[in-house]
């Protein structure tokens, strides 16, 4: 999956239609190779230089999410939202870093809002919702999951099968769906928990 990850951050770079600058050019060459710490020093002063540059923002925000600091990347990215709510990039890389943080319910939200902002024909599209499957599952192992949240959690799958019948993991997830749509109990059972 970090793959697909790295794919779809590349993906995003193509999205972005503002001019490319030094900072960017300078701070997304180190997010690629992996310096993180070069790349968050790199967006920390492109921020100083405009403050008000979102983009420099949502990529410092990703940054730490890849460098594994969680809640300070959450931080930046929950300001991006402040100023401008439906900031795909922020919302995309706040799913990203709640899903890696465990943070699936968080996840879920972020990731439902991108799917209302995203071209339906784009990786994110299909990925999103393979990312709220997924974290549906997680949830259905430890906090479980109410009759309507495991509807969801089937529906979010069905639609990433539909997007992407060929994809590598395509078959785990129908034979998993299959197996959890036999297990599931009745609607009368308010929490179902099953490994």
């Amino acid at each position: 999956m970090k793959k697909n990850i790295a794919l779809l951050i590349l993906i995003f770079f193509n999205l972005i239609t503002f001019a490319q600058d030094a900072f960017l050019d300078k701070g997304n060459s180190y997010l690629n190779s992996e310096q993180y710490d070069s790349a968050e020093q790199t967006f920390r002063e492109a921020i100083k230089s405009d403050t008000t540059n979102l983009i420099y923002q949502c990529q410092l925000g990703l940054t730490l999410i890849q460098a594994k600091k969680y809640a300070e990347g959450e931080r930046v990215l929950n300001k991006a939202l402040e100023v401008d709510s439906n900031n795909v990039a922020a919302i995309w890389y706040s799913g990203i870093g709640n899903f890696y943080n465990a943070q699936h319910r968080r996840a879920i939200n972020r990731f439902e809002k991108a799917l209302k902002l995203l071209n339906k024909t784009s990786g994110q599209y299909y990925s999103a919702n393979w990312f709220i499957g997924k974290c549906y599952s997680n949830l259905l192992k430890t906090d479980g999951l109410t009759y309507t949240e495991t509807d969801r959690m089937f529906e979010y799958y069905e639609e990433y099968l539909r997007l992407q019948p060929n994809a590598k993991d395509s078959e785990k997830i129908r034979e998993y769906v299959d197996r959890k749509k036999k297990r599931r109990p009745s609607s009368n059972v308010k929490v179902w928990v099953d490994l």
